[in-house]
Formats: structure tokens, sequence, C-alpha cells
């Protein structure tokens, strides 16, 4: 009797330790939806390179039904690399997976999208170990697939840059007029900080060059691909500084630091020698470096990405503010209870973007009445919590995530072969294929570039 009572204790107590810890986690993320589902995504992704760099061999052959194989198909040379790889592509079709289910849930029901963080995490963990089974030709032909598709987020990312770097330049001179009106000679400090942030960046892209062309232009067309970066920067750096174009210093030295390190990021994958000195190996100093830069730089758009919801496809709007003056000037007006504000005319004027704060007021609380949501009312006096956006932010920013979670298959594996191999051995169309697609998002950032200056320049006639 006593053991019985005893059992019926322990599972009693298991069962409130488990809705604490759910009722706990949909608190704390509940409230910062989007954050809570890149935390998932760095979860997955944290474990596999955990385990792929600490423990690749413990992995591989792990036995529970059937034994986990993943050299399959891998270079006995990099068998560690390749079973790295081959975890890192399990972990992001996992996620893929798990946000493709969440952009289709998101759409019907805000209660999925801001609550069931322990099913999430458990379900994405779960799909990553249960991948451990799969046979690596399958994820192989996904790394492939992701390496084609990464070219999108390349390409966003690089109109994201182009946004900050004018932003950055507005915001700046903005402050330096309004600071100049209040009192005379009050806008020197920002402006002493514009040529100091100008002069840093346009410090970075003349070292950045400096460095290519002593290691990376000893074939003919590593030195092309500097030679079109030096002489592009140098063109829009004149361009921007001229009266006409108005564009001052701070943007086209951002774009040229950041266009020098993606001709760089380039070589890095060509299988020629002369052309990249890691060619023959993939753990080199520059490899690392490489990943972490990129690391940082992506995460840095990532989060202005999740900061600023459904707001950055501002960018699309070509007479539209830029995603930073557009929230400096909406920080000023009533805010609506949409905890992601769309920043998008509805076939209005500028002055008319965003949503009408009672409307959007009201229309957050009819969605929410009507979401069927057990927890939509607090204790607190019935009164109603906002929701984690419309079905049509909360689908954006699912797909947004896919098409990252996609970027990093190839990121954490700095774009290398399926088989653990260096760019220098074996074929090299597989190496060919992510320099010229990472070349040829430098080659579309830099006409994306130029374009803004020419709409510039016409806005100024």
């Amino acid at each position: 009797m006593g053991a019985c009572l005893a059992i019926g204790l322990c599972e009693c107590t298991a069962c409130l330790a488990c809705a604490c810890c759910q009722k706990t986690l949909n608190g704390m993320l509940g409230g910062a939806t989007r954050f809570g589902h890149v935390l998932v995504i760095a979860t997955v992704f944290s474990l596999s390179a955990i385990f792929g760099i600490q423990y690749p061999q413990d992995i591989n052959g792990y036995k529970s039904y059937t034994a986990v194989d993943l050299e399959t198909g891998c270079s006995s040379d990099y068998e560690n690399a390749c079973i790295y790889r081959q975890l890192m592509y399990r972990a992001s079709f996992a996620l893929f997976l798990v946000f493709l289910c969440l952009a289709l849930a998101a759409w019907f029901s805000d209660y999925v999208n801001r609550s069931l963080w322990p099913f999430k995490f458990a379900v994405a963990v779960t799909l990553f170990i249960g991948f451990w089974w799969g046979e690596n030709s399958f994820f192989s032909g996904w790394a492939e697939f992701s390496r084609a598709i990464s070219f999108i987020w390349l390409l966003f990312q690089g109109l994201l840059i182009i946004d900050f770097g004018h932003d950055c330049h507005d915001v700046i001179m903005a402050k330096a007029d309004e600071a100049d009106s209040e009192e005379e000679g009050g806008g020197r400090k920002w402006q002493i900080m514009y040529m100091i942030i100008s002069l840093g960046f346009l410090c970075l892209a003349g070292l950045g060059l400096a460095y290519l062309f002593m290691n990376y232009s000893g074939c003919s067309l590593g030195m092309f691909f500097i030679m079109i970066t030096l002489i592009f920067g140098l063109i829009t750096l004149v361009l921007s500084l001229l009266n006409q174009v108005n564009k001052g210093l701070l943007t086209p030295c951002i774009m040229f630091s950041y266009s020098v390190f993606m001709c760089w990021y380039a070589l890095l994958s060509s299988p020629v020698k002369s052309c990249n000195p890691t060619a023959d190996h993939n753990k080199g100093h520059q490899w690392q470096v490489s990943i972490i830069v990129m690391v940082v730089i992506t995460f840095v758009i990532l989060m202005y990405c999740v900061v600023n919801g459904t707001v950055i496809l501002n960018l699309f709007n070509v007479e539209g503010e830029g995603v930073m003056q557009y929230q400096m000037s909406s920080s000023t007006k009533p805010k609506p209870k949409s905890s992601l504000t769309t920043g998008l005319t509805d076939g209005t004027t500028g002055e008319n973007k965003g949503l009408n704060t009672k409307d959007n007021e009201s229309g957050n609380a009819e969605r929410t009445s009507n979401s069927g949501n057990p927890d939509a009312e607090s204790g607190n006096g019935g009164e109603i919590e906002e929701e984690s956006g419309t079905p049509q932010e909360r689908v954006f920013f699912h797909i947004l995530m896919i098409f990252f979670i996609i970027y990093c298959t190839m990121m954490l594996t700095n774009w290398g072969r399926t088989n653990g191999n260096v760019p220098g051995a074996g074929d090299e169309a597989i190496a060919n294929e992510s320099m010229w697609f990472k070349i040829l998002c430098q080659w579309a950032f830099i006409a994306m570039y130029c374009k803004a200056l020419h709409v510039a320049y016409l806005e100024n006639q």
C-alpha cells in the first residue's frame, strides 16, 4: 500500500514539474516569440557543432537498434570533417521541417506561434537525433540544394547592408543638424563620430585589399576579382561624395569593406592553390576567421530582422524610408498593440505607412478574442495579451527563418564538400560552384549599390 502511494506521489510530482516547466518556458518566451524561435535554431546547431567537433567518432557507430553510419561516401583522409558536416546537414534539415510546419500552423493559430515551447524544442532536437540513422546520400543532396538556395539569403543580406549603410548616414546627419539647430556647433560631436566610423571602415577595406593582393592574387581569376572589387569600391566612393549624389562618406566605406570581405569569402572556395592558400586543407586560421566573421555578420543581420519584424519589407518600397529611419519616425507616434509593425504602405503615401493606431488596436483585440487561445486573457482584470503579429507577419518571419537555416547549412560548413574533402582535391566542380555563387552575390551587391546611387542622383536633379 505504501509503495503504491509513493509511486502515485512520484507520478503527481513529475506531472506537476512538467506542467511548471511548460508554464515557465511559455511565460518566458511567449513575450519574445521571435527570439524564442531563434533560440530553437541556436540550440540545435550548437548541439550539432558540439557533437561534430568534440565527439565525431562517438556519434558515428553508435548502436541502438541499428548502428549510426556517418562515414558513407566520406573521404578517408577527412572522416571527422565529413562527420561534422553530415551532422550539420541533419540539424538544418530537422530545423527546416520544424519551421515549415510552424509557418503553416502560425497562419491559423497565434497560440501555436507564441506557445508550446517545450514541444518545439523537443521536436527539433528529436528530429535531429533521429536523422543520425538516415542515409548520407540524402543529406548530401540536401546540402547541394542548400548551396543554391543560400544565394537568396546572401542577396537579401547585401540589400539589408545597403539599407543599413544609408540609414546610418541619414540618421547621424539628422542628429548633427538637430544639434546644430539647438545650439551653434552642437552637431560637431556627431560629425566627428561620423568621420571616425567612416575612416574606420575605409581602413578595414584598405587592409583587406592589401591582404588579398599579397595572398590571393597568384592566379588571373583571383587578380580579376580583386581588381573589380578595388575599382568599383573607389568609383562608388567618389560618386557618393559628388554634390549631385550627396550620399556622404560613411555609406560607401561600409559598402567597400563588405565588398572586400565578400571577395575574400569567395576566393576561400577556390580550388586553385595560387588563388587560395587554404585549397589543400580545411582547418587553417583563414577558414576559422571567415566562419567567425560571417557568423557575426549573419547574427547581426538576423537580430536586425528579428527586432524590426516585417518593417524590413520597407526595403522593397522604393519611395519609402529606410528601416532605421522608419523606426525613428514611428517612435514619436502612438504605437499599435501589435508586436510586429508592417512598415508597408497599403497603397498610400509615405506619411500613411503602418496601420492606423485605433484600427490596429481594435483589430488586435478582435483577433485575440477570436483566436480560441485559452491563455488569451490574463488574470488581471481580463486584460488581453498582445498577439505575436498578424498571420502574414508570422508566416513571413518563419519563411525568413527557413532561408536563414538553409544558409547556415553552408555557412557553418564553410561551403565545403559533403565528403569532407578540401577544395583543391579531386573534382573541382563543387568548389568552383561555391566560389561563383559567392562572387556573383558580391557583384549583385555592387550593382544594387550603384543603382541606389543612381536613384539618389535622379532625386537631386
